[in-house]
């Protein structure tokens, strides 16, 4: 007998998981370093790098990490459908679900739609800070 700890079998739910996570991150780090870098004309004529990274590379590293996260969300989705449907259509214990926040979310997501649709805050906020970075920071 060894003893040696078992390792765990594939599990398609931690790989959803991690995947949502980690698909993420890197959405974020990336959306961060396109936000306060230069524009696409402004990177390429100053050859502007981050860790090594040229713009185009960045934006390359951000549309297949939202592919990836996409991919990740719907197989996570997917494999939790019963938990989905408990939380909307309520159990025996909770026989109204957990429709409020589910309202909540989605009139949090309408109203961020809006913001972007009508040029308003916060949404609007994000625009100038991007804006300040291409146009402002990089022209000083």
């Amino acid at each position: 007998m060894s003893d040696q700890p078992k390792r765990a079998p594939f599990s398609k739910r931690a790989l959803a998981a991690f995947g949502v996570t980690l698909g993420f991150l890197t959405m974020l780090v990336s959306g961060v370093v396109l936000t306060i870098g230069p524009s696409g004309r402004i990177a390429r004529e100053t050859s502007w790098q981050f860790i090594g990274l040229d713009r185009g590379t960045w934006e390359a590293i951000h549309l297949g990490a939202a592919l990836w996260f996409s991919l990740a969300a719907v197989w996570h989705l997917v494999l939790h459908i019963p938990i989905y449907r408990n939380l909307l259509g309520g159990t025996r214990v909770h026989p109204y679900g957990n429709r409020t926040e589910m309202v909540l979310v989605l009139g949090i997501v309408v109203l961020l739609i809006a913001t972007a649709i009508l040029d308003l805050p916060p949404t609007s906020w994000l625009v100038d800070l991007n804006s300040y970075f291409k146009r402002e920071f990089w022209l000083a």
